[in-house]
């Protein structure tokens, strides 16, 4: 009779936590790390607390065969929701609960009930960003990061982030792990750039400036809008927004108060994205503030020069002078000039670009963020054991009358 063999090693369940799958670099983490996982060893299973928005988020974690469970929020404050992820909790009895965002909102209760061994919450912006602003938000953070109630662990997605949660919690040092991507997916193509040329009507000769961002407060786009209305270009010159927000409607106003109807072409949110930024020639961000804008680690690994503010992580990816150029926050003609540089400049705009994607090739992989991800799971689960061999330990010598250390 042949040997019986041997059974696979059961998979760890991680939750992966986020509010819902719309457009934005939190849930591009969340699909990505979620994707990059090694199989074998965690079984991830992404939970939105919305509906579905049928967004392309959703459906490359499909795809790609990973469990996608929505829990239908239907108000601000849901307490269904709260017994959906109650029943989840106590059918998957996950090893490890990963929130981003708001996720942590009904998350943190049923951690300090469930208490798995691994708890952690990935800081997607400056600390008094990242605040969620209803009062129940607030509390949850407050509870889990200045006053430690539980055992959730925050990780920030660079040096600035990490300084700033510092500074605001007063918490302890805490774990960096910079977002990723898949950088391979991003590389520059001249046929796939062509051909998104061509079906959507872009010249061969245009120099064409993009922003993938939300058209929101944050991103300042109208301070972008309104350098782009000064820049001059012998060739044609075109700006792409891509990207939805409450903003739109006031965006497309200042379009067309300044003459720029033809110019500036609002995309929408894209599936193709990596398609987008290789039929592109420059990356342009103008945002207030950021964590780690995922959108220039896309840009760079497609071989795109970045025009950015100074904000956030934003120079923990973009070296001046090298990548890109950096300029202040709302500082109209610095943005301006920056840009007319690179557009004065082909051979520098090119050069640039080449060494943005060089950069993300060797910085960005989110192969390289997975391990850093399972590494600490790994560790974090290994302390739990250790308390908890230690607990036992001392609860046996109080029953035989020892005393404990």
């Amino acid at each position: 009779m042949a040997a019986a063999q041997c059974a696979a090693p059961t998979r760890k369940v991680v939750f992966q936590v986020v509010p819902a799958f719309l457009a934005g670099g939190a849930e591009r983490l969340v699909v990505h790390l979620a994707q990059a996982l090694d199989r074998d060893r965690y079984q991830p299973i992404c939970i939105a607390y919305d509906p579905p928005t049928g967004s392309h988020y959703e459906a490359s974690l499909q795809n790609a065969g990973i469990s996608l469970i929505f829990l239908n929020k239907r108000r601000p404050l849901d307490i269904r929701v709260l017994m959906r992820l109650h029943r989840l909790f106590r059918q998957y009895r996950p090893r490890i609960v990963h929130m981003h965002i708001s996720g942590i909102n009904y998350t943190y209760p049923l951690l300090l009930i469930h208490r798995p061994p691994v708890q952690i919450y990935t800081i997607h912006n400056v600390a008094e960003k990242d605040l969620h602003y209803r009062r129940e938000g607030r509390l949850i953070q407050h509870l889990a990061f200045r006053y430690r109630w539980g055992r959730v662990v925050p990780v920030a997605i660079s040096e600035v982030v990490r300084e700033s949660f510092q500074k605001y919690y007063g918490y302890p040092d805490l774990p960096v792990i910079p977002n990723g991507i898949p950088v391979e997916s991003y590389a520059p193509d001249a046929t796939r750039r062509a051909r998104w040329r061509q079906r959507e009507g872009f010249p061969v000769d245009a120099v064409l400036i993009v922003a993938v961002a939300g058209l929101r407060p944050q991103k300042n786009l109208a301070l972008l809008i309104r350098a782009f209305a000064q820049l001059e270009l012998s060739c044609p010159l075109h700006l792409l927004l891509v990207g939805s927000g409450e903003q739109e409607g006031m965006l497309r106003q200042l379009v067309e108060q300044l003459g720029l109807n033809g110019r500036v072409h609002f995309l929408g949110v894209r599936a193709d994205i990596a398609d987008v930024l290789n039929a592109c020639d420059l990356f342009a961000l103008a945002s207030r503030w950021e964590g780690t804008p995922m959108a220039i680690m896309e840009a760079m690994a497609s071989g795109l020069p970045v025009v950015s503010t100074a904000v956030g992580g934003v120079p923990e990816l973009v070296q001046h002078g090298y990548s890109g150029l950096l300029v202040p926050p709302d500082e109209e003609s610095a943005l301006r000039d920056a840009l007319q540089q690179l557009l004065d400049d082909a051979a520098l705009r090119h050069q640039m670009g080449l060494q943005a994607l060089d950069y993300a090739k060797a910085h960005f992989d989110i192969r390289h963020t997975a391990r850093q991800y399972e590494a600490l799971y790994a560790a974090l689960e290994s302390q739990q054991e250790v308390m908890r061999g230690k607990k036992e330990a001392d609860s046996m010598r109080n029953g035989s009358g020892l005393p404990t250390a």
